[in-house]
Formats: structure tokens, sequence, C-alpha cells
């Protein structure tokens, strides 16, 4: 594809309407669909189909998505700031756990069951299914922005109120019904990044989701720990869910809906078809979509000259026979015909607007359905993807359940020390989260390299170990503890190259209508693992002691590693055949519509 500048369509106007009838139409200029400029009183102009001939007339609209870089970017930004809220509310009542139960009047054993164990299962026992369903939703054709909106409303509405329970069952009902808000989030963050960017950039989104996550969770920790004990445990989540619910409606408000598979390889090479056809005067899929062709490029250069032949073409067809085309300041002598504010000219314009805007406009309509999702689970790249989750996420429940004690009582350091290496092991996860998906967005753009992204994860998470068997089974950490700090932090950096590009791949082998749900079920197996990772590692230490145990918990990463291994003989080929059934999709649509053209004919 080539691409023209805003200057090269800024000297094409100049040269093609006069400067009062010129209009700031207020579109994005970073990339740009010049349309044939016909003059309507040509005798040659093409006729479209509803009998009417394009006017002189220069279209400018944003491919593919419909949205500029900026757009896109502000939507990727209130997307990240309102996860990272929603996110916040998950862990807030951990540091004020004993306040809320002398409140309550708990003893120690009813605070961690009810207040340690009932208040995450309810929150999770709601938010999976609610996962599962909004994750449907957002795969049939309504509007995401709008469906993102009701999901946080219906998930942080509750947690706002919790400012206001004055029973332990109160407390109960609202933080279940927050499980919405974070079960359901994941799917649609997924499945609308997958819509605003291609393949080529979708690692680089999905770091920032990840990371957004991680930190909302801190962030909601430390502002629970440093507001509760001042001004008491409710506060927080007003703190927290306020801001959410806010952001949310911004992005209602403001955020256009991204076109559903318009980033799509087989979409835009569609668009393309159609384009190269119409301008070349053919026929078959440009019959379908239209009759005027687009064009756009790279090189400014080429472009210009393309402009300066069709510009030509165009004057050699003026009735006077004097239009002649140069890059200098010549002016033109316009045809006789109908004057700019004439009705004539405004119906010939507008019918042309209409077309123009239409005549090439490749939409993809997939929907959701129950063979599509039984067709998906079949797909292996999605089932080593959801399979390395379980065994991939028990590291992580076992670190934030136990780390800092275990570092505390088995190997004698301070509390502050063993948070101090948890906080670089959470440091070394965001280095990882940023570097992996920058990294692997190129490795995987690279000849050959959706296979090679494969090795990548595998190995890098399955090296993610090593660090662990040291800081678990050294008995000393060198001078001020040196080794241990930089075996964490290293271990956070080996441990998070994979979760964005693992979720990156995971759009790209599924087709846009099928990316909510699937990820609602990846989303089931992280949560199954972070829930049950701690109390399976409880098991292991009861069985084996907490040495013992956590080498079990850490050889996860191992397991983890090796499936994703597996991805590399086809994960190339499922990206393939994704792309291929969008293709079916837009022949079965293009099909239809021509079965209703043929139909409509007849009568």
């Amino acid at each position: 594809h080539r691409r023209m500048s805003a200057a090269s369509l800024r000297g094409l106007e100049a040269r093609l309407i006069p400067a009062d009838q010129r209009e700031d139409d207020g579109m994005p200029d970073d990339e740009v669909v010049m349309h044939p400029v016909v003059p309507a009183s040509s005798d040659d102009a093409p006729v479209v189909p509803n009998g009417t001939r394009p006017s002189t007339h220069l279209d400018r609209s944003v491919s593919g998505s419909g949205m500029s870089k900026r757009e896109k970017w502000y939507t990727v930004g209130l997307l990240t700031l309102t996860a990272a809220m929603l996110y916040a509310d998950q862990n807030l009542l951990a540091p004020n756990l004993s306040q809320a139960a002398e409140e309550f009047g708990f003893s120690e054993r009813e605070k961690d069951v009810k207040l340690g164990g009932w208040l995450q299962l309810a929150f999770f026992v709601v938010g999976s299914p609610a996962s599962l369903v909004i994750g449907w939703l957002a795969d049939k054709p309504i509007p995401r922005t709008r469906l993102f909106f009701l999901t946080v409303l219906i998930g942080e509405g509750p947690c706002l109120a919790t400012y206001w329970v004055e029973t332990y069952w109160q407390l109960f009902a609202v933080r279940a019904m927050t499980g919405v808000a974070v079960g359901g989030c994941l799917p649609l963050l997924f499945s609308l990044c997958g819509d605003l960017f291609p393949p080529e950039e979708r690692a680089y989104v999905a770091s920032f989701l990840t990371i957004a996550t991680g930190a909302g969770i801190a962030l909601g920790q430390i502002m629970a720990g440093t507001v509760g004990p001042t001004y008491g445990w409710r506060l927080p989540f007003l703190l927290a869910a306020a801001p959410a619910i806010c952001l949310a409606g911004v992005l209602y408000a403001t955020v256009k809906e991204p076109e559903r598979g318009s980033q799509e390889e087989a979409v835009r090479a569609r668009r393309e078809e159609v384009r190269r056809s119409e301008r070349g005067g053919g026929h078959g899929r440009a019959g379908t979509y239209g009759s005027v062709g687009a064009r756009r490029g790279d090189d400014e250069a080429d472009m210009d000259a393309d402009v300066d032949a069709d510009v030509d073409s165009v004057g050699q067809r003026r009735a006077d026979g004097t239009a002649r085309r140069g890059r200098g300041d010549a002016k033109e002598k316009l045809p006789p015909g109908p004057g700019p504010g004439s009705p004539s000219a405004r119906s010939d314009a507008s019918a042309s607007s209409a077309f123009s805007s239409e005549a090439t406009r490749v939409e993809y309509g997939g929907k959701i359905d129950l063979a599509k999702l039984r067709r998906q689970l079949k797909i292996r790249s999605n089932l080593v993807i959801l399979a390395q989750g379980l065994p991939g996420t028990v590291p992580w429940g076992m670190l934030n359940a136990y780390f800092v004690d275990y570092l505390h009582v088995q190997k004698g350091l301070s509390v502050e020390e063993g948070t101090a290496a948890v906080t670089l092991f959470g440091l070394g996860a965001v280095i990882g989260t940023v570097t992996g998906g920058i990294v692997g967005q190129r490795i995987y753009n690279s000849p050959g390299g959706r296979s090679r992204i494969a090795l990548v994860m595998g190995v890098t998470t399955a090296l993610g170990s090593l660090p662990g068997y040291y800081f678990l089974n050294a008995s000393g950490y060198g001078p001020g503890d040196a080794w241990l700090y930089l075996s964490c932090l290293v271990g956070g950096i080996l441990a998070s190259v994979t979760p964005p590009n693992v979720r990156a791949v995971l759009l790209n082998v599924n087709p846009p209508e099928t990316r909510g749900t699937m990820f609602a079920f990846y989303t089931q197996i992280d949560d199954v693992g972070k829930g049950a990772g701690p109390a399976l590692v409880a098991g292991f230490i009861v069985e084996f002691g907490r040495r013992i145990a956590f080498n079990i918990a850490v050889s996860g990463w191992l397991l983890c590693g090796a499936i994703l291994l597996c991805l590399y003989p086809f994960v190339d080929r499922d990206v393939e055949n994704a792309q291929e059934a969008v293709r079916e999709e837009l022949d079965a649509e293009e099909a239809a519509l021509n079965a209703a053209t043929a139909e409509e004919g007849r009568t």
C-alpha cells in the first residue's frame, strides 16, 4: 500500500477545487483515501448504480477502524486506567482485615474464614460466570463501549455501596456483585483492542493492559494500607469505585465503537482488492462493493505522479478541452454547468459523497454462534494457551501468599527485607511485560516470527523457575542479600515475557466474533490458577513442608514453558486459518448481497 501525505492532499485540493468551495472536514490526516475526481458534466464519467454521475468531489476517509492513531491510543489509555481502577478493588480489604473483623465482632478464626475465604470465593463465584456471559455478549452485534460501561456500573456500583454497609451479609452481597466488573472487563478489553490494532501491533497494546491489572492490585493495596488505618476500612472502596465508574462513563461518551474485523489482514486485503479493481475498471468483487476505487501510498512522490496522471486524464475529458495540469500555480477553467450553490450541484455532490463513502466499504459481519464456538475450542493453539494457564499461575499465587513470610520465618530476614524482595520481583515483572511486549511483537512481525514467538515464550517461562529455585533453596544470599534481590528481579523479568505475547497470539488465532468468548475462557483458567494455587500449595505444605511445597509450585513455570513450546508446530497455520475463516465470512456476505440484489432486480 502507498500512503498519501496531508501535504499532497492539500495540493490536490488547491488544483481541483476553488478556495471558496473547499472545506475542512476535520478528518485525521495520517491516512487518506482518495476517490477519483470526475467532472459532473463529462460524458465519460462512470455511471454509478443509482444512475447519477460522481461530481467534482474530493472525499477523505480514515481507512480501517475509522480512528486516527491519536484516537486509538486515547482509547487504550482510557481502557488501561479503567482496568487499573477495576483491579484496584480486588484485595482492598486485606490490609484492614483485622479492623473489619473487630467491627463485626469476629474471632480470629471467623476473620480468616469469613473475611479472607468466603468473600474471595463469592467474588470469583459470581465473576466467573459473569465473564462467560459478558464475553459471549461482546461477540454479538452490541456496542462494546456501552456494554463495558454497563459492566463497570453493575460491578462498581456495589463496590461504591460498600462504604454504607452495616452487616457482614451486606458486605458479602456487594463484594460478590463486584466480581461482575473484574470478571467481565478482560474479554471486553481485548475484544475492543483486537479491532483497534492490526496483528503487527497487538502485543504492544497487550503489554499496557497486562501492566494495568497488576498495577491496579498493587495500587489498591497501597491505598487501603495508607487510608484505611486513619479513615476506616470502608473509604478505600469509595476511592476505587468512583474513578472507575467515571472513567467508564467518559469512555462511553467519547470513544467511537471500532468496526469489528476492520484490522484483520483478510478484510484489509479485500478492501485493497476492491479499490485496485475499481481503479482499473474491473468488475467481480468490485461490482459487489461499488464502483469507485481508492488507493493509498507510502511514497509521496509516486502518489504525486499518480495524481498528476489522474488530473491530466480528467482535464482531457473536460468539455472546453483547455484544462491543463501542472505543479505550479496555473489555474484552470471550470466546465460550464450548475454553480456550487445550485440545487442540482448540491444534489450531485451529496449523491457522490454518499456513494463514494459506501462504495468501497467492505464490512465484516461475522457473529458468534455455538458452531463457531465449538470450532474454536478445537483449535490447537487455543487448547495450548488454555492448558498453560493453570501451571503458569500457581507460582504467582504462592509468591503473593507466602513468599514474604517464608523469607522471614525460614530464612531469618526481616519483614521489610522480605517485602523489598517481593517488590523487586514485581518491578522485574513490569520490566518483563514491557520488554516482552516490544521485543515479542518485533519477533512476531519478522519472517517466520509467528512460530519463533512460541519458542521465546516457552524458553523464558521455563527459565523463570531457575531464580525461584535459587532463592527458595540457598542458605545465604551474599552481602546485603544482594543475590536474593538480583534473583527476584531477574525472575520477575523472565516470568513476565509471556503474558502480553500469549494474549496477542490468542487474539490472532481467533476470528473477531469469537475473541470475547475465548478470552472469557482464558480468564476462567487464569482465575482458577490464582484462586486455587494457594490452596493447592497449602496441601503440599501439609504433606511435604514449606520448602518442598514451594519448589513444586515454582516448577509450574517449567511445565508451563513446556506446554507453550507445543505452539511451535501449528501457531502459524492457526493464524492463517483464522484469516481464512474471515475470508469465508466475507465471501458468504458477498454471495448473500448478490442474491439479494438479483432478487430485487427481478422484482
